[in-house]
């Protein structure tokens, strides 16, 4: 049975993920730079404290919406302070009212957001440790598909659906910490991996196709049932219809 921590643990992650899919869609900001913020933020939750650090008490969102405001940075992508201040006091808004029908003023409000963000922020940059690497599966997964079709694998009309579901299974490997334990190609290779499942019915491969390209079949299952245990959980995932280019 699963432990309270580990539960706690998963429903914090669920709230901050959920969190920087509606913000991030609210201020049209790229895929990218949501994957970038989910990273920093399963980063910072999974790491202890610096030594010496000013203990602060930090909701999820606040941490997440920090993530969001360096990640815009990071990937070149950036929205400025007010907009995130803005989108955090809606979205905690909209909560409230529908939980208990109550409102806080805006103005009052936002000024209290806007430097418990940068609070969050300077408490994100010293338990990163001022480390902004990030490495997605995207660029890889198409680099996998690519092969498959260039060994003969798949017919190129069958890419394009190869690659939207593998980049949705992809979008969705964010909600778990597999990018903290695995290396991005080993996803990518995972949810194209998964994908072929998904689409056996259109196209058929042969035995031991992984060979061809070089994808590790045990990694792969590993990392795909990780990735298919999420829809167990819940009913409210929606895959994220990205058009990748191939």
């Amino acid at each position: 049975m699963p432990s309270s921590n580990f539960e706690n643990e998963k429903h914090r992650r669920w709230v901050y993920c959920d969190f920087l899919k509606d913000a991030g869609m609210k201020l049209k900001v790229p895929q990218l730079t949501i994957a970038t913020a989910a990273v920093f933020c399963h980063r910072y939750f999974a790491m202890e404290a610096p030594p010496q650090s000013p203990i602060v008490d930090f909701d999820p969102v606040e941490i997440a919406t920090a993530c969001l405001f360096l990640a815009g940075k990071v990937e070149e992508t950036p929205k400025p302070l007010n907009d995130l201040a803005h989108t955090l006091h809606t979205l905690q808004q909209r909560k409230l009212s529908a939980s208990t029908g109550k409102s806080v003023t805006q103005q009052d409000s936002q000024d209290r957001l806007r430097e418990r963000i940068l609070r969050a922020e300077r408490s994100l940059l010293h338990r990163l440790g001022f480390d902004f690497n990030v490495e997605h599966p995207y660029k890889h997964l198409l680099s996998v598909i690519k092969s498959m079709s260039h060994v003969g694998l798949i017919e190129d009309d069958c890419t394009r659906d190869l690659a939207q579901v593998s980049w949705n299974f992809a979008n969705d490997s964010l909600r778990t910490t597999l990018c903290l334990e695995y290396d991005a190609k080993h996803t990518a290779e995972a949810v194209v991996y998964l994908a072929t499942k998904f689409l056996s019915s259109k196209f058929e491969l042969p035995q031991n196709w992984w060979e061809a390209v070089h994808v590790n079949p045990q990694v792969s299952e590993a990392i795909g049932n990780r990735i298919l245990d999420l829809y167990e959980q819940s009913d409210s995932i929606n895959l994220t219809r990205v058009q990748p280019s191939i």
